[in-house]
């Protein structure tokens, strides 16, 4: 994704990193949850084989939050956009 192409919201800071990923890995150990967010794409079509953009790693109880913090605003969105098909409910779109 070239710099001009990458998503901006007016409360995004110049020179912010954003980084477009479309698959999540998530794990955890006793007091940690660890989220690798990765890129599918044609040269790798798995997760196994895609290297993780970013690593995560929340305490249980940020993790807790976050949970319920995506949760509102996944309600939010379907309320004004609609419904998010669940994932492999549609055929894979490739840009």
């Amino acid at each position: 994704m070239a710099a001009s192409d990458k998503p901006h919201t007016p409360d995004t800071p110049d020179g912010f990193p954003v980084i477009y990923t479309n698959f999540a890995r998530i794990t955890h150990g006793p007091l940690e949850f660890l989220i690798d967010f990765k890129r599918s794409s044609p040269e790798h079509p798995d997760a196994d084989s895609s290297p993780p953009l970013v690593r995560v790693v929340l305490h249980p109880v940020i993790a807790k939050s976050f949970l319920q913090a995506l949760q509102e605003n996944i309600a939010k969105y379907e309320a004004n956009v609609g419904p998010i098909p669940q994932a492999g409910s549609q055929p894979h779109v490739m840009h």
